[in-house]
């Protein structure tokens, strides 16, 4: 095969998932969605560092985002199980909208004040845990089984573009229409969002029963999740990675500013390095047409960002830095690829909410790691910081990683197990009548 039909193949198989109307539309709406979101954050850091001139205010505004994810994932989880996923969307995006166009009222008016944008925050935090589980099961509703990886790299592409455009767009606006045309920018881009996903189509019913209560759904999303070797690996790689890894992201410009000794823009450039590292891996992950080993390469990912984190603390040169954080961005995509894609696939249909959610409580931890190595770096540096970080989350993954079944054999789903055994089941009973 020539070298042009091969890179034609691939193409044609990264937009696999694209080949669906519906996935198109809420591919659409996701990149519009993570976009808008980005240049929020960078936003309302401003525009509160400006109100209040507090480092803190802006580190508080961290904590609302992340909280409810610690606080209300699991509860969302129950709810992608138990409402119409598409609904569940539709109300998060309603409200995202509902929250922007207040907030820019009260900025073009000048009545805008610190509390308005803490609320704010929260609730966009709220907004997102809410749709975290139900947009990820409603995407496996619809591509399944086959092309699940291809298309949470397609969401891992959507993310990192939305990184990388999101703060240089802020920063833009912020300085060149103020925070009124950010917010008239911020607005436009969340009401595309909502219009991308009410076009979506299908409306694929749930499966859980809603007859148990909450409660009851808890302990047993809980108990689930603990129960499958494949699911609680996930879970506790996840749980240290954000609250020691990803925790640290916050500490980037003050090490690029203290130890590499640069201004705004090379730092800047600097943290743009992650999100072109995850675009290349998520683009590579994509064009793979058959992943067998889900696993390992969440595992190489993690392998690859905490020692490239590490190296980062300490490397005195501003072009070595860059790389690092180019080679952690790589590894990133195949960790946050592969996180979600092993949970589809490891969960039965009426359990993936309720997965997902025990996911994003793990992932919530952020906001506590934050405040964690906030304080380190306080009382020593973000340097230091970054480097206690990394080193600890080698030490405390070697032994999870040995002892996980995700490096040495498939990730398979429930359905194809049971299928499994009714095959050996039916060939014993042909051998017996035989």
């Amino acid at each position: 095969m020539s070298e042009a039909n091969a890179n034609r193949r691939t193409l044609q198989f990264v937009g696999g998932a694209l080949k669906d109307r519906d996935f198109r539309f809420l591919w659409y709406g996701g990149g519009l969605d993570n976009t808008s979101r980005w240049m929020d954050a960078v936003v309302v850091s401003l525009l509160i560092l400006e109100l209040t001139d507090s480092a803190w205010q802006v580190a508080l505004l961290f904590v609302m985002r992340w909280m409810p994810m610690l606080v209300f994932a699991m509860v969302s989880g129950i709810i992608a199980d138990r409402v119409n996923r598409w609904f569940v969307m539709m109300v998060s995006r309603t409200f995202s909208v509902v929250i922007t166009a207040v907030i820019l009222v009260l900025v073009a008016t000048g009545d805008i004040e610190p509390w308005h944008l803490l609320v704010a925050s929260l609730g966009m935090g709220w907004m997102f845990v809410l749709e975290f589980p139900s947009r990820r099961s409603f995407i496996f509703d619809i591509v399944g089984i086959r092309l699940i990886s291809n298309a949470m790299s397609l969401e891992t592409i959507n993310s990192t573009i939305g990184r990388f455009l999101g703060p240089l767009t802020a920063g833009l606006l912020v300085q060149f229409s103020g925070f009124t045309g950010a917010y008239v920018v911020l607005l436009i881009g969340y009401s595309l969002a909502f219009v991308s996903i009410a076009l979506v189509k299908s409306r694929i019913p749930v499966q859980a029963s809603r007859s148990a209560s909450v409660l009851r759904n808890l302990a047993s999303g809980i108990r689930y999740s603990w129960d499958s070797p494949v699911i609680r690996a996930v879970l506790m790689i996840t749980l240290i990675m954000n609250a020691l890894a990803f925790s640290v992201e916050a500490l980037f410009p003050v090490v690029a500013r203290d130890h590499l000794r640069v201004g705004a823009g090379l730092t800047g450039l600097l943290i743009s390095a992650q999100a072109i590292g995850s675009f290349v891996s998520a683009l590579i992950i994509a064009s793979r047409q058959n992943i067998r080993f889900h696993g390992r390469i969440f595992i190489l990912g993690i392998c690859l960002q905490l020692l490239s984190l590490f190296l980062f603390a300490f490397s005195p040169w501003y072009v070595v830095s860059f790389v690092l954080l180019l080679l952690l961005g790589f590894g990133s995509a195949g960790f946050s690829t592969m996180q979600s894609t092993i949970i589809l696939i490891a969960s039965s249909q009426a359990m993936r909410g309720s997965s997902l959610g025990v996911l994003g409580q793990c992932i919530g931890v952020a906001a506590l790691g934050g405040l964690a190595v906030g304080a380190v770096a306080d009382f020593l540096s973000a340097q230091i910081a970054v480097g206690i970080s990394a080193l600890l989350g080698i030490l405390l993954l070697i032994p999870v990683i040995i002892m996980t079944p995700l490096f040495h054999r498939q990730v398979t789903s429930p359905e194809e197990d049971v299928g499994a055994e009714l095959g050996v089941g039916e060939a014993s009973k042909e051998q017996s009548s035989g």
